[in-house]
């Protein structure tokens, strides 16, 4: 069986996000009290391990302050030599097909992880770290395009209207937009992108924007068993005593609750700009396999960025489509219209 590291971020729980509610055998029942079997999980496909890093996130801690300070680059060099550490511990696995996934922001963390795991391959002898491919789902690759396709997602969804949607593509220069605040825009561009931010609201679930948003009071789910109150569940679970004890977890009696993502992290707002093409395109060019996926109604990182991002990294490359785009299938039912493979 194959082996995965997976991770989100920046400073977002792996264990709470990826074990807990998407793609981990388990998750909290509606009432938080206990867990019941995720049907969709990746474990019957490969052994899943998430991590939770950097220092600071979930129940990782430093004694040392300055340790939450962190950047892409240190928080590939940390995992590096965790990785380098458990395969210490747990070397029945060093043979096995290592696959790397993550969503989110870890689609910096991912590819740069990958960098650093082939760098040290090619300069050192002995254990070679068995990567065979990495997985990014719904991610920012290129700050430039996957900003102005949120507002072309609101936009497409009627979410905002033409006026706003034009001002937004007119008055917004997003080469020069920045991930940190303030973002480097005219005056018009701040205004449009805060009055279509304050159209969408609260009321909108902007990973999903077909899903209801969750009032806690009413406990809401939606026809299709969706529980869109899962955030709340998943911190009251991971709070009880009796489950940090199970776990393992949180033995040094931290100081604060554990929340899906950090308050203590310090980490870096100039990252977010750092273009993920180059690294893919290295990654690829060391015949790792690539794929990117998004989900069709996630707003945050949507599709229309990633495909036209996934296309010039392929015209880059000199490469030719082999399998034409298209939706894919499900028991005759559409299951999910934009995965790409380079």
């Amino acid at each position: 069986m194959n082996f995965s590291v997976g991770n989100a971020g920046p400073g977002c729980s792996s264990i709470g996000g990826g074990a807990f509610t998407e793609l981990g055998p388990f998750y909290p029942k509606g009432n938080g009290m206990g867990l019941q079997r995720n049907s969709m999980s990746w474990n019957r496909a490969s052994n899943l391990l998430f991590v939770e890093f950097p220092a600071g996130v979930g129940w990782s801690y430093s004694n040392t302050t300055s340790d939450y300070d962190f950047g892409d680059d240190s928080t590939a060099r940390d995992m590096l030599t965790f990785m380098l550490k458990w395969y210490e511990k747990f070397p029945e696995f060093k043979s096995r097909d290592l696959f790397l996934t993550g969503e989110s922001y870890a689609r910096h963390y991912i590819p740069q992880l990958a960098v650093v795991l082939l760098d040290r391959n090619a300069h050192y002898t002995g254990f070679k770290f068995n990567i065979k491919g990495v997985a990014i789902g719904n991610p920012l690759l290129k700050l430039d395009r996957d900003i102005p396709a949120t507002y072309e997602f609101f936009w497409s969804h009627g979410m905002l209207s033409d006026e706003i949607g034009l001002a937004i593509m007119n008055d917004c220069d997003f080469e020069d937009f920045t991930y940190a605040s303030p973002h480097n825009a005219t005056d018009s561009c701040n205004n449009a992108i805060e009055e279509a931010n304050s159209i969408v609201g609260d009321y909108s679930n902007n990973y999903d924007v077909i899903l209801d948003v969750c009032y806690p009071s009413l406990a809401t789910k939606i026809s299709v068993g969706v529980d869109v109150c899962m955030s709340y569940e998943r911190r009251f679970y991971f709070n009880l005593p009796e489950v940090q004890k199970a776990l393992h977890a949180n033995r040094t009696k931290l100081p604060y609750s554990w929340s899906m993502c950090s308050n203590v992290l310090n980490y870096s707002n100039d990252d977010g700009n750092i273009n993920m093409l180059p690294l893919l395109k290295r990654i690829i060019q060391n015949h790792i396999l690539v794929w990117i996926f998004s989900g069709d109604q996630d707003s945050v990182l949507p599709l229309l960025g990633s495909r036209t991002l996934v296309r010039e990294l392929a015209h880059d490359l000199h490469f030719t489509v082999t399998v034409p785009y298209g939706a894919w299938f499900h028991k005759q039912q559409v299951l999910l219209p934009s995965c790409f493979s380079v």
